[in-house]
């Protein structure tokens, strides 16, 4: 007997993540429904994420936000000729930095606990007297929070993002994904950010799946669980910190041996 045997979980994960986790899943017995709630993709116009390329020359500190931002950020580097050799380089998390590592950059600073825009304004590189009058350039996808910016910016630096992909929303059917899947009602529903979670809950009304409202979620940060509370989910979220495979996999063992 496995510890997932059983076990069906709503992968929604963006699609260029989603399925190593699916796989993780499976491979522990469990049942993965793949439902990606973002697709991640290139910009068709990147004319200003090439200028702010441009201005590293002149950048002291360069952070990523997320494995997307570094896979995307240092191809359009790449691309344009540009070196972080020099440069500061900061990464959200742990995942994050891997990522850049995996990519060629090893010298990455990163929380190693709370994996946020707040974990990252907590590290000594980025406290007011190291970032004030630095030029500091934020990798990251089209839009999101704004925090991170303006709490350096108050610390004195000049901030400017170089935005160098964008989210939409997926084309995918829950209810024919569960159909392929021989499930119901899922067990567990997985949200690892505010939008993927936005884009499930319209999803589901759009669909009139109503019943996963009634689906234990496993959310990756506290800001996420108390959205799923607001949003009309009836058990309490279960909370991980680290979005990583292997620490979402831990989790959704634990509550298997729990409910066992």
């Amino acid at each position: 007997m496995q510890p997932l045997d059983g076990i069906s979980v709503l992968v929604t994960r963006p699609m260029d993540q989603n399925e190593s986790l699916a796989r993780a899943i499976e491979d522990q017995g469990g049942v993965a429904i793949r439902t990606p709630m973002i697709v991640i993709a290139g910009l068709a116009d990147d004319s200003a994420a090439r200028k702010a390329v441009a201005s590293l020359k002149k950048t002291d500190i360069v952070i990523f936000v997320s494995k997307n931002a570094a896979e995307f950020g240092l191809e359009l580097i790449a691309r344009e000729g540009v070196s972080l050799k020099g440069k500061a380089v900061f990464a959200v998390g742990l995942g994050t930095a891997g990522q850049l590592g995996r990519l060629g950059i090893d010298d990455v600073q990163a929380p190693t606990s709370e994996f946020s825009s707040e974990g990252l304004l907590r590290l000594e590189g980025l406290g007011e007297q190291q970032v004030k009058g630095k030029r500091i350039v934020i990798f990251r996808g089209v839009g999101g929070r704004e925090h991170l910016a303006k709490t350096l910016e108050r610390r004195g630096a000049d901030v400017v993002y170089c935005e160098c992909y964008e989210r939409r929303k997926p084309d995918v059917a829950i209810a024919a994904e569960l159909k392929k899947n021989a499930v119901k009602m899922p067990d567990i529903g997985l949200a690892t950010s505010m939008e993927a979670l936005d884009n499930l809950v319209e999803k589901i009304e759009e669909e009139g799946v109503d019943q996963l409202f009634d689906m234990q979620m496993l959310v990756v940060g506290s800001r996420v669980a108390q959205e799923v509370e607001s949003l009309g989910f009836t058990h309490r979220p279960m909370v991980v910190e680290n979005p990583s495979d292997e620490s979402i996999l831990r989790r959704l063992v634990k509550w298997a041996e729990d409910e066992a």
